[in-house]
């Protein structure tokens, strides 16, 4: 062989062993980045109390939220079912009507985050469940699932309430980020309870996957292979795949009345992406409301007024049909 195949042999070892190097120290800090970003790993973690104290509107939102919830703690019961063996904590706000909205927020907050939605709905004549979704709160569960196993928490609240408090006649579910996709990819599904008359949803995402990979862009982090090494990740510890088990794959599969609150500035669901899972959605009557203002989950606090009455106003729409 001529010296020019053994120096070609020697480059392409050299290349195959600092790729190998290079994912094996770059699995290493993405596993961490899992552990941080999707599991419980004390107690202590993703509790009740404010998760993000250093932004100024996330701290106002969760203040308002619990003055909402002490104004109306007359109204609230506590209320738990077990989901996948898993035991799941809530509170029932019945203020005397026949319908009810779930709330459901996204990834680190508890039920005391979803107290600052509840106002426009009690106002459109709606009982409240509010839940800490598994794994955060008070509920059992060591993961969070990026609205895969939350969807079947989704039919199972849903259906206790209906069962235990049956004035609730009609149900309507409200999802932040997490929780939009768990409505979406609960709805797709024949168990879906039929008593659900439309799904609300803010910040959603075509998938975690890209959702993620906004993150990374946002950090200025390396996309590939970090990118491929937490969708791997979440394949082996959760049994989810977060590119494939997304709203995006599924929004074609729901027929409920959907709403869909998008923001110009969120860097994780980008509005070209929220246009496309629109565009998407199967729904008969769905309405794509924009705002100019608000990073991803905080639309409200930037537009209180524009988002309440949208909400009050679709729900009226709903009813009339």
């Amino acid at each position: 062989m001529p010296i020019w195949g053994y120096l070609l042999i020697i480059l392409v070892d050299f290349v195959i062993i600092s790729l190998a190097v290079m994912f094996i120290i770059t699995y290493k800090i993405t596993f961490e980045v899992f552990k941080d970003q999707l599991v419980r790993t004390s107690p202590n973690k993703w509790g009740r109390e404010c998760s993000c104290v250093t932004n100024p509107e996330h701290v106002e939102m969760f203040e308002q939220g619990l003055r909402w919830g002490d104004e109306n703690k007359e109204y609230k019961t506590e209320v738990s079912i077990t989901n996948d063996n898993l035991k799941l904590c809530g509170e029932y706000f019945d203020f005397g009507f026949e319908k009810c909205v779930l709330i459901e927020q996204g990834r680190a907050e508890s039920l005391l985050y979803d107290y600052y939605f509840a106002k426009p709905y009690k106002e459109a004549g709606c009982n409240v469940l509010v839940i800490d979704t598994r794994a955060n709160g008070l509920s059992e569960g060591d993961f969070v699932g990026v609205g895969v196993p939350e969807s079947r928490d989704v039919t199972a609240w849903i259906n206790y309430i209906t069962e235990n408090y049956p004035q609730n006649k009609e149900f309507y579910i409200h999802g932040i980020c997490i929780g939009s996709a768990a409505a979406i990819l609960a709805a797709a599904k024949p168990d879906f309870p039929k008593c659900v008359k439309a799904i609300i949803a803010e910040g959603t995402y075509h998938s975690f996957y890209e959702s993620f990979r906004e993150h990374l862009v946002e950090l200025k982090k390396p996309i590939y292979p970090v990118l491929w090494q937490i969708r791997l990740i979440c394949k082996i510890h959760l049994g989810i795949d977060i590119k494939k088990q997304s709203p995006i794959n599924y929004i074609d599969k729901i027929d409920v009345p959907f709403l869909l609150l998008c923001g110009k500035q969120d860097a994780y669901s980008i509005p070209e992406k929220c246009q496309s899972l629109f565009d998407k959605c199967s729904s008969s009557k769905k309405r794509l409301v924009w705002f100019e203002k608000g990073a991803h989950s905080h639309l409200r606090i930037n537009a209180e007024e524009k988002y309440d009455n949208e909400i009050k106003k679709f729900i009226s729409e709903i009813t009339e049909i």
